[in-house]
């Protein structure tokens, strides 16, 4: 196999061509591959199963991630899972009738008041004059009774303020009426939000309200979705008056990929694929089953195709929840590699043994990596018990694990068998770009 022409083919493979376009009105081009489904590790060769490990891997307690995850992993134990922080109080969708399924107009009445109306401002200046106010639209969910609220990044970076409108409880209305509004027909209140923390990478973003007995939504699993599930998407499209607009349709596929979002080409793993409508203004609007339980964040729509629509998991999206509503930021262990995700066509095209993973193109010096066994060259097929994908499955994995931590690398090496092997990377602090 001829790795400088496997290289150079990763390098400009992007998979299927699409436009893609941030719910808030960001039509830049980008593009979309396809992810498989999970596997376990031993699924990840053709010819080999990959050995158990045979020592504990130290791990020191990551630095910012959230209480959930806090216990220390090992090589042979799978990895922690999360639960949400933010202590939720009953409210009309919770409790024992909670898995019974609804008619969508009764979920529509349920989940409204959790939703909310975001707007931002920016001050952009001018060299020929003082400066303008811009700004921006888009839609968030209650996940607590204090006030914290689940939206998008890209609907609130940057903003100079953000300003939150929500439907009002009973009690508010009948402590103080509402002045009518010519936009909205239900009671309603703006107040402005504080940004308690930004997570670019996953394009999540957690804002707070100082309002006390709002009704949260309760928070589904994504694990469990079926394709051509039904699934119902609310926000504030195209910033229609008279309230969030209400889109119905199924899932259409899991375990998504969108590769180079926005200006600083992101990758976002694990969506969810609908073809529920998602416009501009429903980015960080809930998608939720027919039990009233947010199973995703809807982040984008497709511009140049009709029916295809993307939400963040929410499976993925609580870990993040979690360490932004702890610490304001998610701090990720830097292994310090480049590298390019394996797909099924690559792995046709050059004979490798996997279909799925990552290709390492090139190695930081003085980083994890680079102490390691690693090479460039090498492919990565796990982290611990967790099997990668894609280079988005590895920002997630890390995100579970602080600089010092030590985990265990499962990689490939093209000229030296299929026979998966093993390496000790200690995560560093990501370098400021």
């Amino acid at each position: 196999m001829n790795l400088r022409r496997l290289a150079l083919t990763l390098s400009i493979t992007v998979g299927l061509a699409l436009t893609v376009a941030a719910c808030d009105g960001d039509r830049s081009p980008t593009e979309i591959s396809t992810g498989g489904p999970r596997a376990s590790l031993a699924a990840t060769t053709a010819t080999a199963s990959l050995p158990a490990p045979t020592r504990a891997v130290e791990v020191s307690q990551p630095t910012a991630t959230a209480p959930a995850v806090s216990a220390t992993p090992t090589a042979a134990s799978p990895a922690p899972t999360a639960t949400p922080t933010p202590a939720t109080t009953e409210s009309s969708l919770a409790g024992e009738d909670l898995r019974r399924a609804v008619t969508i107009p009764d979920l529509v009445d349920l989940a409204r008041p959790s939703v909310v109306h975001i707007a931002t401002e920016v001050a952009t200046s001018d060299t020929s004059g003082p400066s303008t106010p811009g700004g921006g639209v888009g839609t968030g969910f209650i996940i607590s009774a204090d006030g914290y609220i689940v939206t998008n990044n890209h609907v609130v970076a940057g903003a100079d303020r953000v300003v939150v409108t929500y439907p009002l409880t009973t009690t508010e209305i009948t402590a103080t009426p509402a002045a009518p509004s010519p936009r909205r027909r239900h009671p309603h209140r703006a107040v402005d939000a504080e940004v308690v923390g930004l997570d670019p990478q996953t394009d999540l973003a957690v804002l707070r309200i100082d309002v006390e007995g709002l009704p949260p939504l309760p928070l589904g699993s994504s694990t469990d979705l079926r394709i051509g599930e039904v699934v119902v998407a609310i926000g504030h499209a195209l910033d229609l008056p008279g309230g969030p607009t209400v889109t119905a349709g199924v899932v259409s596929a899991v375990d998504r990929v969108l590769t180079n979002i926005g200006p600083q080409r992101l990758t976002l793993s694990d969506l969810i694929q609908t073809d529920a409508s998602i416009n501009p203004g429903n980015s960080g609007g809930p998608l939720l089953n027919l039990y009233g339980e947010v199973v995703g964040v809807n982040s984008a729509g497709a511009g140049a195709a009709e029916g295809i629509g993307f939400a963040i998991a929410i499976d993925n999206a609580k870990l993040v929840i979690d360490a932004l509503i702890e610490d304001g930021v998610v701090t990720r262990g830097f292994m310090g590699i480049r590298s390019a995700t394996i797909t099924p066509a690559i792995a046709r095209q050059f004979d490798l043994p996997v279909s799925q993973g990552l290709y390492i193109q090139a190695i930081t010096v003085g980083s994890g990596a680079d102490q390691s066994d690693l090479e460039a060259g090498d492919i990565i097929v796990g982290i611990n018990d967790e099997p990668v994908g894609d280079i988005g499955g590895l920002g997630r994995i890390l995100a579970k694990y602080g600089p010092g931590s030590t985990v265990t690398v499962w990689y490939l090496r093209t000229d030296a068998g299929d026979d998966p092997q093993r390496t000790e990377v200690t995560l560093g602090e990501r370098p400021d770009r």
